[in-house]
């Protein structure tokens, strides 16, 4: 098959120029024809990222060819938000698949879809996933738009590729992190040690995501989030890789092997916490969209799910906190939880004494010395250093903690310092 690039298509990239041409293709289908060198240009196969001209002929000698389907209709309850003749909003529930895959045939959303609407659904994505445009994990719960015919499938797989559909979710991770918002701008692949999961590694696909603190506890933190990639497991990854997982989440670190970072007084209330938490506590709570047919910008918002919420009212009894407070020296540092002082210390000390070293420690000897002996005093003078720095800080954190009027009792040892993937350093 043959397709004369108009001068429209000029400059587009080889993938998306064919999936604007062909009928009742996907960009996988496309990137799996290119990449098995069926598609020429000039008599030369082409590669992924090659931009087309006006006046080329991109050839297609051959199509893939599409499994048959095996998707058998199911009766699955649907919690639909909205429906109209082009797109269904509907809000997934916990411990659902999506599609089939990964040894998974019955019981999926797409078999509910298939039941519920029968041949009114998209066939973009193949038998397979029919109406299917964007996904969830199993275990997150939450807002997806599915399309009821193809027209409507582009138009919104293209307002995902072009950032004008916006999803946000929200996810309660252990811990604060440093930066109350920002983006985590970090490329994600297949975990090279374990290929179940997904992991922050060197030439990964481009990830980024946006997040802003908005709740704070002594224990965690609420954030929200929004995708400006979609990687498969991106916001647990992405948390998780900062050093503050998702609470829950039993394949990136947020049960139990989070716990070591909680105060000893708050163990009991985080381990209730994960007896509530099914699995990862994140949920797609709104999304935004422009309407295929109408052009209108529509958005739509769900509730807490039960499991979140109850976790949330949890922690707003036990372990409530304000957000961190800036420091001109410091900038943003952790709770003033974290920090610990001596009541003994006096306000007044003079922190110039401190610099002062004290000449008795090594006394001058007439005889020469090792060269054993001279590293041992340059060690320990390097020692004495350091602590009067900690001891330094230690009283710079105290007198912080007075002017805000905290008492020694509400302090206790800093926990969990946050880690970074050593691969990426």
């Amino acid at each position: 098959m043959n397709y004369l690039v108009q001068e429209k298509h000029s400059g587009e990239r080889i993938d998306k120029f064919l999936v604007g041409v062909m009928e009742n293709v996907s960009r996988t289908d496309v990137q799996k024809l290119i990449a098995a060198g069926e598609v020429k240009v000039g008599g030369a196969p082409a590669s992924k990222n090659f931009r087309v001209e006006t006046g080329m002929v991109v050839v297609v000698e051959k199509l893939i060819e599409k499994p048959s389907s095996t998707l058998e209709p199911e009766d699955i309850p649907l919690d639909i938000v909205y429906e109209d003749e082009d797109i269904v909003v509907l809000n997934k529930p916990r411990n659902l698949v999506v599609h089939p895959g990964s040894g998974v045939s019955k019981g999926t959303l797409a078999a509910g879809l298939l039941h519920h609407f029968k041949d009114n659904l998209s066939a973009v994505n193949g038998p397979l996933r029919p109406g299917i445009v964007h996904r969830l994990d199993k275990d997150t719960p939450g807002l997806m738009v599915v399309a009821k015919n193809d027209a409507a499938h582009r138009h919104l797989a293209h307002q995902l590729e072009t950032r004008t559909l916006h999803r946000t979710y929200n996810a309660l991770v252990w811990g604060c992190p440093r930066d109350l918002e920002g983006c985590i701008d970090a490329p994600i692949g297949r975990n090279p040690k374990n290929r179940l999961k997904m992991a922050v590694v060197k030439g990964g696909k481009e990830s980024r995501t946006h997040f802003v603190a908005k709740q704070f506890f002594a224990i965690a933190t609420l954030l929200e989030l929004q995708l400006e990639s979609g990687r498969t497991h991106q916001i647990r990854v992405h948390t998780r890789y900062t050093g503050h997982p998702v609470v829950g989440d039993p394949l990136y670190d947020g049960r139990e092997e989070s716990l070591n970072r909680v105060p000893p007084l708050m163990k009991e209330i985080a381990e209730k916490m994960l007896e509530i938490a099914p699995a990862q506590l994140l949920q797609a709570v709104k999304i935004e969209l422009i309407h295929p047919r109408t052009g209108k910008k529509m958005k739509f918002k769900v509730p807490m799910e039960e499991p979140f919420a109850k976790v949330l009212k949890l922690l707003k009894k036990e372990c409530p906190a304000d957000a961190p407070v800036f420091d001109e020296e410091e900038g943003f540092h952790e709770f003033d939880a974290d920090i610990r002082f001596d009541e003994g210390f006096d306000d007044e000390l003079d922190e110039e004494s401190l610099d002062k070293f004290d000449e008795c420690v090594f006394p001058e000897l007439k005889e020469r010395k090792t060269r054993a002996q001279r590293h041992a005093e340059k060690a320990a003078t390097a020692a004495h250093r350091r602590a009067k720095a900690a001891e330094r800080k230690l009283i710079r954190q105290m007198k912080s903690a007075r002017r805000k009027g905290i008492s020694a009792e509400d302090f206790v040892e800093p926990g969990y310092e946050p880690t970074i993937d050593p691969d990426l350093l």
